[in-house]
């Protein structure tokens, strides 16, 4: 993972100042058993801060005292013995490795114990609280994609009042929802099942599909754009439902306008932007003539 798509990760998961406030209420508990998956992630772990200064550290400042002496020795003494110095200085090398390792290992300590992200966690899902932002669904397209991942081939889904891991089929529901508010909301849901490749999958039993009622209420982590569940209310949805299945491109593009991981605001969790619109509309256009 580079630089940038970790700190993308880390503020996305990080109560961020520019969100704007939203009203917020009791868990379900759902929600709560979504919040405890995602704090396992930030937990506090002595082997994240131990194993680099012990594995590491009993040998980098050896090397790096070494190649202080080649480079002593080319540059101002080719004829000093290295042999003596080194076992003269033996003694101070083995306090100076013990002092590197014991400050890494302390910075470690502390870096974790101070980092944001893990002491929000750490206390988060207990303070039972999830924040709501509403949408009202006017009418809605429904589309498929099939993208399985042999490296990422299980799902977390709700059962039995828990959150359990099953297999991902690689099908994927993706409801695109004109608001009241005017602007285009996708909605993601995934299945369980066998996985088959190629563009084309297999398309659910209706009972089991997405079926979006007209009032939404997307729960999410207080502070960030982490979404915990959905809620939903009133009327059922106006939905056109196709057979139309994403190509590749298609379904890189859609996940990009979507927002729903790894984004930053003014972004919306599942709101389109009004560059991606147009394309979107696109998009519709197709799936309604196939």
């Amino acid at each position: 993972m580079s630089d940038d798509i970790y700190n993308l990760f880390t503020r996305f998961q990080t109560p961020d100042p520019d969100i704007d406030p939203r009203e917020r209420v009791p868990m379900l508990a759902q929600e709560q058993a979504w919040a405890r998956e995602r704090a396992a992630m930030h937990r506090f772990s002595w082997i994240v801060v131990l194993v680099p200064p012990l594995c590491l550290g009993p040998v980098l400042p050896g090397i790096a005292f070494l190649l202080g002496l080649l480079v002593y020795q080319g540059l101002s003494a080719p004829g000093v013995d290295l042999d003596q110095i080194v076992g003269d200085s033996l003694g101070w090398l083995v306090l100076a490795t013990l002092l590197f390792m014991a400050a890494w290992v302390l910075h470690n300590y502390l870096r974790d114990k101070r980092d944001p992200t893990k002491r929000y966690w750490q206390s988060m899902p207990d303070q039972g609280l999830v924040e709501l932002e509403h949408h009202t669904l006017v009418s809605g397209i429904c589309l498929w994609s099939n993208d399985y991942d042999p490296d990422c081939n299980t799902l977390m889904q709700w059962s039995d009042g828990k959150v359990k891991y099953v297999q991902d089929s690689g099908v994927s529901q993706w409801i695109l929802a004109k608001t009241a508010a005017g602007h285009w909301l996708v909605l993601k849901e995934e299945f369980s099942g066998d996985f088959s490749y190629g563009r084309v999958g297999q398309i659910p039993a209706p009972d089991k599909r997405l079926q979006p009622l007209q009032h939404l209420a997307i729960a999410f982590a207080p502070g960030t754009n982490l979404q915990l569940g959905r809620r939903f209310d009133g009327a059922p949805m106006p939905l056109v439902e196709t057979p139309y299945w994403l190509s590749a491109d298609e379904l890189k593009r859609l996940d990009e306008a979507a927002h729903h991981w790894n984004f930053l605001p003014p972004n919306r969790y599942g709101v389109v932007n009004d560059e991606d619109a147009a394309w979107v509309q696109r998009l519709l256009n197709r799936a309604q003539l196939w």
